[in-house]
């Protein structure tokens, strides 16, 4: 599966973002968000040492996830990443690897925001343009 993210931008914006949360959907359809230390590995998002019954159970489930690295400072870009993930197979020290399918930066608009933005917030899709594809 090719991926439209920028690798070489979102490795540039998670400069500066010490921690993210990986969410995964509990059967019911509600999130379940857990603070995780995950490294941009290439093309690939790596989570180590899993912990949490309700995460692996929800990961086993359904493999789409969203990972959420929250602003380093106030007024800061919140850099989202979805995708599928794998775990590997190893209890209470299972890891995570996330196939990226799409990447965007968001917060609040502001009046120094670009205009005409694709959200209703202040939001940069960190996709491969057509001239770089």
């Amino acid at each position: 599966m090719t991926s439209a993210v920028d690798f070489d931008r979102l490795a540039e914006k998670l400069v500066g973002h010490e921690y993210a949360y990986l969410i995964t959907v509990d059967d019911q359809n509600r999130p379940h968000p857990v603070p995780v230390m995950p490294v941009l590995d290439g093309r690939t998002v790596r989570i180590g040492a899993l912990g949490g019954r309700r995460s692996r159970a929800n990961l086993a489930r359904t493999p789409e996830v969203t990972v959420m690295w929250p602003p380093p400072v106030p007024g800061g870009y919140t850099v989202i990443v979805d995708g599928t993930a794998e775990v590997t197979d190893a209890g209470e020290l299972a890891s995570v690897a996330v196939t990226a399918s799409r990447a965007v930066l968001i917060r609040i608009a502001t009046p120094e925001s670009p205009g005409e933005t694709p959200c209703y917030s202040d939001c940069v899709d960190l996709k491969v343009t057509a001239r770089e594809a």
